[in-house]
């Protein structure tokens, strides 16, 4: 038996710091953290070489005394906690004492620090983990670290680390992340002697700004929730403001930047079918829930969090979000004069008003016995470990199961007209926290030739029509599209499914894991409207297809729907959704089709009979608006 060894420190401060120090970012989010903590009001971050060759972060916070720090850089020391039972009241950023002792272990660096009690600061010197020098200097109130030649004694790890501009780009996508977290604090950031990012502190608007520009401002909107002791607070994203990856996505949780999948989940289930493929929703989410409720010592890097009740906060986000989305004003106008005003004031928040009088509640969904879903709601995570999905979807089933949804407006455009949306758009619904059914409206008998002026059409693409002072310009392929595949839709969900017989049936051939997973599985392909019969060895025999999707590429289907042989049900109903959108827009009227009058009107018709949102299948909008204030400001009519 080999012998047992009780590691030198130097040893086994190189290994914690390989979990704690993984590159230049992860020392700028310890330092960092430990300034908040310390009360800072104000914090600079100054890189060099990508935070590689230096990193300087200096804060106004309390400070360190004297004869304290020395004792900052050992092992698992904090101040933050004394006991275990701390760990169950976690508020601050930091806690497991690691972080000082790692970074030291692998750089070089020098903090110089002052509380305000204390006459002059001092500066203390570790080179590997050894202290070189502490003398006393001049300094300001609060803490100075620099940390110089990141791994110079472990170039082993060192030359795993990416270009500088690469690990840059790390730090200023981490600080950014700070910035909106905590939009109370000032920030500046400075790489090279750039200055990169900079915030006053002043709000969650100023910090927006910042990061991603006017246009955040412009494109989101207000969430705010509160079912004590859970409260939400943020914004989130317009569908016409989605990303194409999820790295516009902001999740703080009491104060802590954090990533987690069930929260991702609510979120992007409460925008359902606005978003285009491939897109992702932009959002800035801050939840406080109890200390006690939620374990964020799951990691050393305190991204990953978990919950004590995860279906309660999956309902809370999904709740917050959905309010939102449904106070959204679906048509979209085709100037925006509020980001002018909302600079104008500083930031200061703007009132968040409905120009979409809502006249239906949106009932809970519901998962069909089969597992199969192809409402708003269904579950799509990705990037998530089978372990995760399984946990997610469970969450997920427990908020249906208790009616998580009801009482939420229909913010979705699905309980009501296009047309008839359209000319409710000036009544502005002013308490978002209001949702209940206007019964008045919902009683009114809608009549059409009263109260839209039909204008004509521009392009041979877009219809125009009047409703009091607006103007709105409506896709007619776009509209049609939509139209289409709500009939589609509401055909396959109500399991009136017509099915094609195929003139020459499909002949497919599998290998042995393939065709036992097919087999297996020929129950469910029923349940879809696929006549499927085994045909040989290793080889089936398709029959009829439902008659919805009979265009489809067998090859790409079938190579689809096995790919993912342990949730068959959910990747067969997803394939058919795809087809259900791909028939509607072959189907639907193009744009450049020069409509006659007759068939104008009977696409009028249709828009004021069917209950449709006002985006495409793809989540490309219906309708735009343009008010008679803004064409008349064009004309200097107004000023």
């Amino acid at each position: 038996m080999a012998k047992i060894n009780v590691l030198p420190s130097e040893v086994y401060n190189y290994i914690a710091a390989g979990e704690v120090v993984e590159r230049p970012a992860s020392v700028v989010k310890e330092l960092v953290e430990n300034s908040i903590d310390a009360g800072a009001t104000f914090i600079e971050i100054e890189i060099v070489g990508g935070g590689i060759e230096s990193i300087r972060v200096t804060d106004n916070g309390s400070g360190i005394e004297e004869e304290q720090m020395a004792t900052a850089f050992l092992p698992h020391a904090t101040s933050k906690i004394k006991e275990a039972k701390d760990l169950d009241n976690i508020f601050t950023l930091g806690f497991r004492g690691e972080a000082l002792a790692s970074i030291a272990a692998v750089s070089k660096v020098e903090m110089i620090s002052k509380p305000k009690k204390q006459e002059t600061a001092f500066k203390i010197q570790i080179e590997a983990g050894k202290i070189l020098a502490k003398q006393q200097c001049s300094g300001k109130d609060g803490t100075q670290v620099k940390v110089d030649d990141l791994f110079f004694c472990v170039p082993a790890r060192k030359k795993f680390l990416k270009k500088d501009k690469s690990e840059e780009q790390e730090v200023t996508n981490l600080v950014s992340r700070f910035i909106l977290a905590h939009p109370e604090i000032s920030f500046t950031y400075i790489a090279d002697s750039k200055t990169i990012l900079s915030s006053s502190g002043s709000s969650l608007k100023e910090a927006m700004f910042s990061v991603y520009g006017k246009s955040s401002i412009e494109e989101t909107l207000e969430v705010n929730l509160e079912k004590p002791p859970y409260k939400i607070s943020g914004f989130v994203g317009r569908p016409s403001y989605s990303k194409p990856n999820r790295t516009y996505q902001t999740l703080i949780i009491n104060g802590r930047y954090v990533i987690n999948q069930t929260v991702i989940s609510a979120v992007t289930n409460a925008f359902g079918e606005m978003l285009m493929k491939r897109k992702y929703p932009f959002f800035i989410l801050n939840l406080s829930l109890p200390a006690e409720s939620v374990d964020v010592n799951v990691h050393p890097n305190k991204l990953d969090v978990r919950f004590e009740n995860s279906s309660r906060v999956y309902t809370l986000v999904f709740e917050a979000v959905a309010r939102a989305l449904s106070s959204m004003d679906y048509v979209s106008s085709a100037t925006d004069n509020e980001l002018d005003e909302i600079l104008k004031t500083e930031m200061e928040s703007a009132s968040s008003l409905s120009d979409v009088r809502i006249t239906e509640v949106k009932p809970a969904p519901k998962i069909d016995k089969a597992g199969v879903n192809l409402n708003p709601f269904s579950f799509n995570p990705s990037n998530m470990s089978e372990k995760e999905k399984h946990e997610t979807k469970e969450t997920i089933m427990d908020a249906m199961e208790n009616n998580a949804y009801s009482g939420v407006k229909d913010g979705f455009g699905l309980g009501s007209k296009l047309l008839e949306r359209l000319a409710n758009t000036n009544n502005k619904d002013t308490d978002s926290s209001n949702y209940t059914i206007d019964k008045k409206v919902s009683q009114q008998n809608f009549d059409l030739e009263k109260t839209i002026k039909k204008v004509g059409k521009v392009f041979n693409t877009y219809l125009i029509v009047e409703v009091d002072d607006d103007i709105f310009f409506i896709d007619q392929h776009a509209a049609h599209e939509r139209i289409l595949y709500e009939k589609f839709k509401r055909e396959y969900d109500s399991k009136q499914i017509v099915i094609q017989p195929l003139l020459f049936p499909y002949v497919l051939s599998l290998n042995s894991l393939e065709s036992g997973i097919l087999s297996q599985n020929i129950p469910v392909m029923k349940t879809l409207g696929f006549d499927v019969e085994e045909f040989g060895k290793n080889t089936f025999k398709v029959n009829a297809v439902p008659a919805l999707v009979s265009e489809i590429n067998f090859d790409s289907f079938f190579s689809e729907f096995l790919s993912d042989s342990k949730n068959i049900a959910k990747k067969s109903s997803e394939l058919i959704q795809d087809y259900l959108m791909q028939h509607s827009c072959k189907s639907a009227i193009k744009g450049g089709n020069d409509l006659t009058d007759s068939e104008i009107n009977h696409l009028y018709q249709e828009m004021s009979k069917e209950k449709i949102a006002l985006f495409c299948p793809h989540g490309r909008p219906i309708a735009i608006r343009l008010s008679r204030s803004e064409l008349e400001k064009w004309f200097k009519r107004i000023v």
